[in-house]
Formats: structure tokens, C-alpha cells, sequence
């Protein structure tokens, strides 16, 4: 797999316009977030993230308009990096990721075949696509599917028209454009000891890293799990739930029926989240919140 990739490369094939040296880069990424790559091509849409810039040494490329050049110049970062220019540079950046994905040499492909550990129960309609790790002593529905990326742990049970690994939701809403749907391209991870109910959809992340599903959790019937999200092991995600992505369940959090949980927020260690809530901010551990917009009520 080739995961590499020069300005001058995407400047011949996208016709884009760039700054500074001709370097190149190993992935995609937001400014703020966690990564493994050590060459990350970025974007932003103003000033406001000249901090996260500076203090993250993996961004060697940022896509940006041209009336921002000074604010993330050389001198305001504390070290020379390269840029792609764009009146439009959200756009633009999921442009490149778009072109990079149907390329099919910059990211991983999961193309191998299925590796099923033994004494598995996997319904004979369930499907196991490429590219898939499942453990041992795993308990697979009828009608259950199982995407290419996706790693199951052992003993894990998965019910009945359950996706695992799921192609991930964000679309990109601009101007007059029609909206853009972005691929996905990262995993799924189910740890040991997972239980997770029928007609439940698990999403795989968006760039690198896992959607990921911690040791013990139990996810009832019915339950969406958008990209990039923890849960963490212990939890409890009762019917009907909604997790928005990028969203943090602690260990051992419990989240009643038809609850929501907007992008981003987290849910601390051992908090309870009541019937119906829509959680808009961080939960703090160990504390009880239900309502819309969900308040604390009460400690545990």
C-alpha cells in the first residue's frame, strides 16, 4: 500500500495552487484531533486555530484562503510549513480526501480475506465481507453484516440485522453546492465480551483510528453509533439511543431509552443519562442528567 502523496502530485492531478516546499504527506486529518501520522495535510477556515496548528508537529500542510497566510505564517507557528490556497478550503480539503480514496493507494484497503477465530456461531445469511478479524466463540445473527475494516474480539454476541462497521455519515453543506457525502475510510473495533443487540448500526471512523466499542459494553436493540466513538468498557446503551460522532461514552455510563448525544460531548465514568434526553454538553462522572436540553438532576 502506497500512503504517501507531494503537493505536486495533487497540484497536477486537482489543479490546485500551493506554497512552500514540495513535501509530502501521509494523511488527512482535523487540527485538534489525535493522530498517528507523522505528515498530516489540514485545513481551516480562519484564525482560530493558530494554537492547535502550532502545538500539533504532524501538520506540515494546511489548506486555507489566502488572506490567512500571515496568521499562520512561519512566524506565528514556530516552524515552516507548506500550503494549499482556497477561497473554499473545506471543500477543497474533502476534495483531496475524496480524489485520495479513488486513487486506492493512499489509504488502507481492507482486502484480505476474513479471518474467524474458532468455535464461532455465524448465521449462514450474515455476511462477512473482506477484510474482517473476528476472535473466537463470536455469535453472528442471521442477516448481520460485518464490513471490511471491522475487528470482533471474543466472545462477542451480535444479534440479528445488525451493520458492523458501517460507512460512516458526514456530509459537507456549503453555499449553493449540493451536499458533499464524505467517505470513510477508517475502522471498527468490538472488544471482548460485547454484547450487541439486533437491527443496531455500528459506524466505522472517518480518517484513521477505530470506532470503538470497549470490553463488557452491552448496546441494546436498535442503537445508531455514528464515526470516531468510544464507548467505553461497562457501558450500557439502551434502545432507540442516538450517538452523534466523535461522541465519548465512559466506562460503566448507562444511557437510557431514546436518548441523544450530540457530537463530540462526553458522557463521564459511571453517569446516567435518563429517558428521552438530548445531551447537548459534557456529563460529569457520576452524576444523573435527564430533560432536553438534559440537566443535572441529582448525584448518583
Amino acid at each position: 500500500m502506497r500512503n504517501k502523496i507531494s503537493l505536486s502530485e495533487l497540484a497536477e492531478s486537482l489543479g490546485i495552487k500551493w506554497l512552500g516546499d514540495n513535501i509530502e504527506i501521509d494523511g488527512l486529518g482535523f487540527c485538534g484531533g489525535e493522530t498517528n501520522y507523522r505528515a498530516l495535510l489540514s485545513f481551516v477556515l480562519n484564525e482560530n486555530y493558530v494554537e492547535e496548528v502550532r502545538d500539533n508537529n504532524a501538520i506540515v500542510c494546511l489548506v486555507l484562503p489566502e488572506k490567512l497566510l500571515d496568521c499562520y505564517s512561519e512566524e506565528k507557528l514556530g516552524r515552516a510549513i507548506s500550503y494549499i490556497i482556497s477561497d473554499r478550503p473545506k471543500r477543497l480539503f474533502y476534495t483531496i480526501h475524496e480524489h485520495l480514496c479513488k486513487t486506492g493507494n493512499f489509504y488502507e484497503v481492507f482486502d484480505f480475506e476474513p479471518v474467524i477465530g474458532e468455535a464461532c456461531e455465524i448465521a449462514e445469511s450474515a455476511v462477512i465481507e473482506k477484510g474482517v478479524v473476528i476472535g473466537n466463540n463470536v455469535t453472528i445473527g442471521p442477516n448481520t453484516v460485518v464490513r471490511p475494516g471491522s475487528i470482533i474480539d471474543d466472545n462477542t454476541y451480535i444479534g440479528c440485522n445488525t451493520t458492523i462497521g458501517s460507512e460512516g455519515f458526514q456530509s459537507l453543506i456549503e453555499g449553493d453546492s449540493l451536499p458533499m457525502h464524505i467517505t470513510h475510510v477508517g475502522r471498527c473495533h468490538i472488544c471482548e465480551d460485547v454484547y450487541i443487540g439486533d437491527n443496531t448500526c455500528i459506524c466505522n471512523s472517518l480518517f484513521e483510528g477505530e470506532t470503538y466499542i470497549g470490553r463488557g459494553a452491552q448496546i441494546d436493540n436498535l442503537v445508531h453509533v455514528a464515526h470516531n466513538l468510544y464507548i467505553g468498557a461497562g457501558a450500557i446503551v439502551t434502545a432507540h439511543v442516538i450517538l452523534c460522532g466523535s461522541s465519548r461514552i465512559e466506562e460503566d455510563a448507562w444511557l437510557g431509552p431514546n436518548s441523544s448525544v450530540l457530537n463530540g460531548v462526553v458522557v463521564g465514568k459511571g453517569a446516567k443519562v435518563g429517558l428521552a434526553s438530548v445531551v447537548t454538553r459534557n456529563v460529569l462522572p457520576d452524576t444523573v442528567v435527564y430533560g432536553s436540553p438534559a440537566k443535572v438532576h441529582e448525584k448518583k
